[in-house]
Formats: structure tokens, C-alpha cells, sequence
């Protein structure tokens, strides 16, 4: 196994990527979330790992993660373990300031969520108590310059009292209509909606081993399935 490592991301840390950063006091420096890497591994394949994320605002907008791309094509797999969770997620082609596709991924507890190759992706607490998620996902590098060179991902996610509204943010030069969408089950991936089928369970045969953990490392051989029509459907 490898050697778990604990990653904190202090309420400071966040300022550059949130609505309105005036709203989170300077003395407020507690932990905004929590980053549990490294629990488990598929060797050479893929780690896992748990995020909890306090259910807190700054202002209207809603707890979230810093948001990140990869520095490559791989993939990520994401349980909610417990609360109510949307994923943003948006990718570029050639302008990271021109957005071409942005999604929320919809989830409460036991359902999953695949972030696609080349999407960028955070996680935002919409509940009312912590957000705990699993997930697994390849051995990657970070991006998280790019993100916080435009102040956040393409749309803030706001508490409008009675419902949730979304934000775009004005950083960017272009940034499209924004779709919701909800994870279909893949079996080809051995992934299924519902707390009896916890992704934890891909580690090893029969649910799952290193023929279900593949698509993780190696994404170009899953070309055709890894995609936003493949994956999910709109709701």
C-alpha cells in the first residue's frame, strides 16, 4: 500500500478562486476541506483517495474544491460517500479563456461521477452537512494555475434562497449555457449507482481489479466511451 498523505486547504487558500472573496474574513483561517490521498492503490493503475468538504458559504456561494485540470488526458471516478454534491466541469480546445463545454454533475449519496479526459472539474458542498467522497484516479499531475488565473471555474455556484443559481464567471471570454447532467451506469467500467455498489469495491476481482481500473491510466484506449454523451445523461 502506499503511504496515505494528508493535504488541507486553508480557508485563505481559496480567496483567488471564489465569488467574492471580500466575503471570507481575513481572521478566518480554518480548514475549508480535506484531502485524504493514497488509502488504497491499484499498482500502476490508479490511488484512492477521500475529500471532505465542510458545508460552509463565503457570501452566497456554496463550499467547493479549488478546481484543477489535469496535465494530461486521465480520468477521475467520484463516489459521494455522504451529502449532496454538483461537479463543475468545462473544457477548453485551444484558449483556456474560451470554454466550449460546461456541465454540473449531479449526485447524493452512493452515486458516481466520471470527470472526462481534459476536463476540468471541482466539487461543491450544496448540502447541509460535510461532503465525503471517494474517489478514484490515476497517477496525474495538477493544473491549478490555470483555474485560479481566472478566478475560478466558468460558473459560481450560488445560494438564491429558494433554489441554487449559477454564475458565470466574467474572467473568462466565452463561456457556454450551462447543462445538468446525472451518471448513467457503465458496466464496461463496473460502475453503478447505489451505496451497495461502492466504487472501494473496483479494487479487486470480482466487482472489479486492474481490467476495471485500466481506463484510469490509460484513457486513449477508451476513447469512444469516455465521453459526455456516453457517460451521462441531461436532466
Amino acid at each position: 500500500m502506499m503511504n496515505p498523505d494528508v493535504s488541507q486547504r486553508m480557508a485563505q487558500d481559496m480567496k483567488p478562486v471564489l465569488f467574492q472573496p471580500k466575503d471570507l474574513k481575513t481572521e478566518n483561517n480554518d480548514v475549508f476541506y480535506t484531502v485524504y490521498r493514497n488509502l488504497g492503490a491499484v499498482p500502476e493503475l490508479a490511488r484512492y483517495d477521500i475529500t471532505v468538504i465542510p458545508a460552509r458559504k463565503v457570501g452566497q456561494e456554496f463550499s467547493k474544491t479549488f478546481g484543477h485540470y489535469h496535465r494530461g488526458p486521465q480520468s477521475d471516478l467520484y463516489e459521494v460517500l455522504d451529502g449532496h454534491a454538483y461537479f463543475l466541469t468545462q473544457r477548453y480546445e485551444n484558449n483556456p479563456a474560451d470554454i466550449k463545454e460546461a456541465y454540473i454533475i449531479e449526485a447524493a449519496a452512493g452515486e458516481k461521477a466520471v470527470t472526462p479526459p481534459n476536463f476540468a472539474h471541482l466539487a461543491i458542498n450544496i448540502g447541509d452537512k460535510d461532503l465525503v467522497l471517494a474517489n478514484w484516479v490515476g497517477f496525474v499531475e495538477y493544473d491549478y494555475e490555470t483555474i485560479k488565473k481566472y478566478a475560478g471555474g466558468c460558473y459560481y455556484v450560488l445560494d438564491g434562497g429558494n433554489n441554487i443559481e449559477f454564475e458565470k464567471n466574467p474572467n473568462y471570454k466565452s463561456v457556454p449555457e450551462l447543462k445538468k447532467l446525472k451518471q448513467r451506469d457503465i458496466p464496461e467500467l463496473g460502475i453503478k449507482n447505489g451505496a451497495e455498489y461502492p466504487i472501494w469495491n473496483l479494487k479487486t476481482p470480482p466487482a472489479g481489479g486492474p481490467k476495471k481500473l485500466d481506463w484510469l491510466a490509460h484513457p486513449e484506449k477508451y476513447q469512444e466511451l469516455l465521453t459526455i454523451k456516453n457517460l451521462y445523461e441531461e436532466i
